[in-house]
């Protein structure tokens, strides 16, 4: 037996913008992705003397269906891509296996602590864990790119969790441009109990005219990003009234209490608040742990927010 233990860090979208809906039907995005370090865990068992099968176990949510978890469907891919890539390539090592479907047993045991429906990509990052694990263990059978493009059909966020850290990500997400670090800001992230169906959200957001969205704008911000030196939090902040999300309005119309988290997250002194993603989960941006750790305190003991749950994390 192989085993692989992996962390799957989550994500936030720091601004999220939608340009339009590209040929494919898919909503073009333009987002910076930023990984943190609140993270589910993956023990990914692979047995070659085992008759092929495959087994998940989450542990800490009784409610995802083995067959729907993003884990299945990236593991599912990668094994049909690699029969095909045999087929194409009989030299490569171990193709006469694959062309017969003949896979080892794979286990997965997944330990989950991200919230879902709260736009922090935590199928995603579990997924992208897979990707990566499969990939190291079978002899990198694939470029940078066909794993890029393996990601991006497994789900729009996995192929920013191949990279991490801070991305620039455009069309569907695979469009990936890696941007200087914007490392240990620390955060507080309320998700509230009622989570945002994204195919909802992004279906509300159609019936509405888009923002205008000014590219100039954002490529000089993103360029300063990279070349403007002093902490990252002040580096971020300069892009004022370009950090918006696109999604927030027509999540807030599902989840109200969004808003009202938000506006409270920054009138406990944050710099920077905003709904991650499709929602529901809001985080707020501090200068020191001592003001993000009292602002902690503050929404736990808020009656308004009994049902939420709280993270403290910082970007990694």
């Amino acid at each position: 037996m192989d085993s692989y233990e992996i962390t799957a860090n989550a994500k936030l979208n720091l601004f999220l913008r939608i340009r339009g809906i590209l040929p494919n039907g898919y909503h073009s995005l333009y987002s910076i992705m930023q990984e943190i370090d609140l993270a589910d865990n993956l023990t990914i068992n692979i047995y070659p003397e085992r008759e092929s099968g495959f087994d998940i176990k989450c542990i800490g949510r009784n409610d995802i269906d083995p067959e729907k978890n993003l884990c299945s469907k990236a593991k599912d891919r990668f094994l049909s891509s690699l029969r095909k890539k045999a087929v194409n390539d009989p030299s490569i090592e171990g193709a006469e296996k694959w062309q017969r479907n003949e896979f080892p047993y794979i286990e997965i045991v997944l330990t989950k602590r991200i919230p879902s429906e709260s736009g922090m990509g935590g199928g995603s990052s579990d997924a992208a864990a897979v990707l990566m694990v499969l990939q190291e263990h079978f002899g990198c059978p694939f470029t940078d790119e066909e794993l890029n493009q393996l990601a991006v059909n497994v789900g729009a966020d996995v192929p920013f969790f191949l990279y991490g850290g801070t991305c620039l990500c455009e069309k569907v997400g695979e469009d990936i441009r890696v941007v200087e670090p914007l490392s240990d800001i620390q955060l507080l992230i309320v998700k509230p109990k009622e989570g945002v169906s994204t195919p909802e959200c992004f279906h509300a957001i159609d019936s509405k005219p888009l923002p205008a969205f000014d590219e100039d704008r954002y490529e000089a911000y993103i360029a300063g990003l990279n070349e403007d030196e002093g902490d990252a939090l002040t580096r971020f902040l300069k892009g004022g009234d370009l950090l918006t999300n696109d999604l927030e309005m027509p999540s807030e119309e599902k989840v109200p209490l969004i808003k009202k988290v938000r506006e409270t997250l920054l009138a406990t002194g944050a710099r920077y608040s905003r709904m991650t993603g499709s929602g529901s989960a809001v985080f707020a941006m501090y200068d020191s742990i001592d003001l993000r750790d009292k602002a902690y305190g503050q929404i736990k003991n808020d009656p308004d927010f009994s049902d939420c749950d709280l993270f403290l994390s910082k970007t990694i």
